[in-house]
């Protein structure tokens, strides 16, 4: 099964483009308004759900945007599958491809042992060579996968990269032992190695590296969970069925499930009152100022909250993009170079003008690091609140140099505080937020113009430094995953999108990786929210509620911290009563 060729991505959303989307909307939703049951009746066992962009790749090699992480472990193996306890706050994880593992007492060593009945779309087996096979494909710097830092874990060469002859054993096609080069947390390896899913080696072995990444848009797309590919139209639509040969956990329960590209919020709102979707997830969700009525309107649609495990930020680049890109010299950004206008930058911003504006203060809780409220238990309560603050702002953009110039805009050495902030377009709640953001700046002498950018574009500049400042989000709902977000080989660290370094703070990642006494952990998490509190390396808006909205006729859906697809394979269309 290979990917359809997709349509030439979009460089700039010029306002043709914006006009031409908007009439398309508006035909979609003349022609299914009031067609809600007709619509459905037309796909009895068919789920269809709603997604403002498309994926940016459905190889987990190359995948960098959440929902497409969620989407390949519905098609890929995974060695785990994790499990959120609400009330205890814990995760823990059972098994999936592999039946069992063990570790050793040290923590340098780890044995997963297969599951034997596991086998990939086309009928070949599951191998432990397919997991050796592509975790070298993960760490090849030609594949650039956002996911190689986690091989540098395991036992290294003098020169640095993976001893892979060493580091990962297949002493038969059913075991798999990976051998590490420090102690190593349990759940930090469940964690990483989970991410890393495996293709299959029979499909890619004659593909060369370099070419993974060029030939993206027809790679086979081929796996062994509950879901297999039927049909990929880049920009319109993805469709999968159920595998029926899947025993990572099992079969999916609808057998088919279609992703339909809609930009534009609106539209997805009226396709899901009119019943021409069954769900409405990412992006958002749900707008909660709209959550109120359409449960009124709609009673058959259920609002699903996801809390805690999405947040937005301002991400200030902190070096010179232009010459990073032009022989990968490092020198400060002229304007967030500077730690002390980022400080200035979010005593600027009106965090909470933006959640009472939007979200509402329910929906919402203003952050200071990337941390998640829901860890209770290490958050540190003494940080800085950075509260709205224009005068604050103001001091320390003058102790920086940065001073009124004739025509009231700061400048400091000839040079105007005049930049672009970047967002994705498709999203109403940060579109919101970039509005507020450009008026608290120009409050204080800063001209900040606005650019919204297609998804797939905004994050191919994203990870090319060719932003200034973007305002972007992460789902950072584990803490295993907060010690990849940041380390100052930024090179290898693609969600630190800042280009932040800070020796301090890669050395209390690089001992939070290791088994630790729980208070030993405890502290190192305080120290670790110190310094991006104090250096703001973005600033950090808030975690938000994500209001997912789906049609009661869609059974079995459970939402957790963890992901918002984490169980899309038991979701199924229910008999009407």
């Amino acid at each position: 099964m290979t990917a359809g060729q997709p349509i030439n991505r979009i460089s700039d959303l010029t306002a043709m483009h914006k006009s031409l989307l908007s009439i398309a909307a508006l035909l979609l939703v003349t022609l299914f308004a009031g067609c809600g049951p007709k619509s459905q009746k037309s796909r009895p066992d068919t789920i269809v759900v709603a997604v403002s962009a498309d994926f940016d790749h459905l190889n987990p090699l190359l995948i960098q945007m959440s929902l497409a992480r969620e989407v390949c472990t519905m098609i890929y193996p995974q060695l785990v599958k994790p499990s959120f306890d609400e009330k205890s706050g814990a995760i823990s994880y059972q098994p999936n491809a592999a039946e069992r593992w063990e570790f050793s007492p040290d923590g340098r060593n780890v044995t997963f042992h297969l599951n034997s009945k596991a086998v990939w779309e086309d009928g070949k087996p599951l191998t432990s060579k397919d997991f050796s096979f592509s975790y070298r494909l993960y760490a090849d710097p030609n594949v650039a996968s956002s996911r190689q830092d986690y091989l540098y874990d395991l036992l290294l060469k003098p020169d640095g990269s993976v001893d892979f002859d060493k580091a990962v054993e297949t002493p038969d096609d059913k075991t798999l032992v990976l051998h590490f080069n420090k102690p190593m947390a349990e759940n930090i390896v469940l964690d990483h190695f989970n991410d890393l899913m495996p293709v299959a080696e029979h499909l890619f072995r004659d593909i060369k590296p370099q070419q993974i990444r060029q030939q993206a848009a027809t790679l086979p797309i081929m796996g062994a969970g509950p879901f297999k590919v039927k049909e990929w139209q880049r920009q319109s639509k993805l469709v999968l069925e159920s595998n029926p040969t899947s025993v990572l956990p099992r079969p999916a329960a609808s057998p088919a499930l279609t992703f339909m590209v809609v930009p534009e919020y609106t539209t997805r709102l009226a396709m899901l009152k009119s019943g021409q979707i069954d769900a409405l997830v990412s992006a958002g969700g749900i707008n909660p100022k709209d959550a109120a009525e359409l449960a009124k309107s709609n009673p058959e649609i259920a609002i699903i909250p996801v809390a805690d495990r999405y947040f937005d930020s301002v991400v200030w680049l902190n070096i010179d993009g232009e010459a990073w890109r032009n022989g990968k010299k490092i020198k400060p950004n002229r304007f967030f170079g500077d730690r002390r206008v980022r400080q200035a930058m979010t005593y600027a911003i009106d965090r909470q003008a933006i959640i009472d504006g939007f979200m509402g203060p329910k929906h919402a809780t203003i952050v200071n690091t990337t941390l998640s409220p829901a860890y209770t238990s290490i958050i540190d309560t003494s940080l800085p609140a950075y509260a709205y603050n224009p005068d604050k702002a103001l001091a320390l953009l003058k102790e920086a140099g940065w001073t009124p110039g004739p025509d009231g805009i700061l400048q400091k050495n000839g040079q105007k505080f005049s930049f672009e902030l970047a967002a994705p377009t498709g999203n109403p709640r940060r579109n919101y937020a970039a509005t507020i953001i450009q008026q608290n700046l120009r409050k204080i002498g800063i001209d900040c113009r606005l650019r919204f950018d297609e998804s797939l574009m905004f994050n191919k500049n994203q990870n090319e430094y060719r932003y200034d400042a973007a305002l972007s989000g992460l789902a950072a709902e584990t803490l295993p995953f907060q010690l990849v977000i940041w380390g100052s080989d930024f090179e290898k660290k693609p969600f630190n999108s800042s280009a932040f370094q800070n020796a301090e703070l890669d050395r209390v990642v690089a001992r939070l990786t290791g088994p630790l006494p729980q208070t030993e952990q405890a502290k190192l998490w305080k120290e670790y929210q110190q310094i991006l509190a104090n250096e703001q390396p973005r600033t950090f808006l808030y975690y938000y509620d994500e209001l997912e909205g789906f049609n009661k006729r869609v059974e079995n859906v459970n939402l957790s911290l963890l992901a918002t697809l984490g169980n899309m394979y038991e979701w199924k269309v229910g008999k009407k009563k």
